[in-house]
């Protein structure tokens, strides 16, 4: 019974792009070879590790899926550490769940391409339309802006007009009462 199964390996970063492309190929082939059937190669290049490996911090990654029988996942992992270039390896069964979940995120992925290919085949009318469609309301909000502006600002002048005449009358008493206390016969004994 044939499923389908994901191989992720991490090969030697000082390896050359020729000796990348022949181990994957090495790979491929023993999959192949196998009764396996190849379904994705990603290579997804050069990255930092976690941690040190083989006194290395970087490493080229290669993810691999292929559908083959289940005593493959045995002889493929003996053919990894076989390999000198290989540091790291895993390889997992994907379940059926998960299958359902990248099925689900293509279609969602496909609906969007499918919409934004619909609104960029008819952006001019759309964009006359709503340029048209607020200039109408936007000079009936500036009347009314204008209105109420100068609605409050009447009041607010009003109310500068009252402050200053209060201040004018406040020093205005305590200026008599500062002059009132220094002629009192009071103040004089005192100081």
């Amino acid at each position: 019974m044939e499923r389908l199964y994901e191989t992720t390996i991490v090969l030697d970063p000082q390896l050359k792009g020729t000796e990348i492309e022949d181990a994957i190929k090495k790979v491929t082939s023993f999959i192949a070879n196998h009764g396996g059937e190849i379904v994705k190669v990603d290579e997804w290049g050069k990255r930092r590790l976690a941690y040190e490996i083989n006194k290395k911090q970087y490493g080229y990654y290669v993810y691999i899926r292929f559908n083959a029988p289940g005593q493959i996942v045995r002889l493929l992992e003996r053919e990894y550490r076989l390999m000198e270039s290989v540091l790291r390896y895993l390889t997992v069964r994907v379940d059926k769940l998960m299958l359902k979940m990248e099925k689900l995120q293509e279609a969602r992925a496909a609906q969007a391409a499918a919409e934004e290919a619909q609104a960029a085949e008819s952006p001019a009318p759309k964009a006359e339309a709503a340029e048209e469609k607020p200039a109408e309301p936007e000079t009936k909000e500036t009347a009314a802006e204008a209105e109420t502006a100068s609605e409050t600002a009447e009041p607010a002048a009003g109310a500068a007009e009252t402050e200053s005449a209060k201040d004018e009358a406040g020093a205005g008493t305590e200026g008599e009462a500062a002059e009132a206390s220094k002629t009192s016969p009071e103040a004089e004994e005192k100081s």
